[in-house]
């Protein structure tokens, strides 16, 4: 590990309109994040928290149109100028639902499917999936179909399959909503292990600030 911490997010005078919106969902957004920090987005429904991850994301006006004005900068590059599949290696997000993330139809096949977008080679695939199905006690399910999985083990399912891309930083947008209290527990002590072991850096969106601390 380096000695100094690096900025790895800078956004500056970040604004931005939802399609058709009159009001900005963000407005005028000023925030620095720095490698290997866990923090937390905590606001009301509606706020813009999950607006902002969006745009910490890439995501944002790309897939859901409207007008941004301001900057985003992940590493000292202006999200606009990174190659979306080069930042799907940097960048992971899990959202609320993991039935709206999950692709395929058998477990194995879902961690594959973001090392094939990413072009990593086949045995350094193979390597990755056992790996990550391992770290998430998932072996026994590698040939399972995911929908048969609970909510729990497909919110596992999507996170081993974004953490086989190996990422810098995980963006999660109330990743435990879904999820009974001890699944919850489990997913969220595993994502803190993650930060503090692996240096990852994780950004959550919380509505409840009970489930923070």
């Amino acid at each position: 590990m380096g000695v100094g911490k690096m900025g790895l997010f800078k956004i500056k005078n970040l604004t931005y309109f939802y399609p058709e919106k009159e009001k900005p969902s963000l407005d005028d957004i000023n925030l620095e994040v720095e490698e290997g920090e866990f923090v937390f987005l905590i606001g009301p429904s509606g706020c813009g928290k999950s607006s902002l991850l969006r745009a910490m994301g890439g995501l944002l006006p790309d897939y859901y149109g409207g007008k941004i004005g301001g900057e985003v900068c992940y590493s000292e590059t202006s999200l606009a100028q990174w190659d979306k599949n080069h930042l799907a290696k940097e960048i992971g997000m899990i959202f609320q639902d993991p039935e709206k993330q999950i692709i395929m139809t058998n477990v194995k096949q879902e961690i594959a499917f973001g090392l094939e977008n990413i072009n990593v080679t086949y045995e350094e695939m193979r390597r990755r999936i056992a790996e990550v199905l391992a770290l998430f006690g998932l072996s026994a399910f590698k040939d399972e179909s995911t929908f048969k999985l609970s909510g729990g083990l497909k919110q596992k399912v999507v996170l081993a399959s974004i953490l086989a891309m190996q990422p810098k930083v995980l963006l999660l947008d109330e990743p435990t909503s879904q999820l009974d209290p001890l699944a919850a527990q489990e997913f969220l002590n595993f994502v803190q292990r993650l930060n503090q072991e692996w240096g990852l850096t994780v950004i959550r969106v919380e509505q409840r600030i009970d489930r923070c601390f």
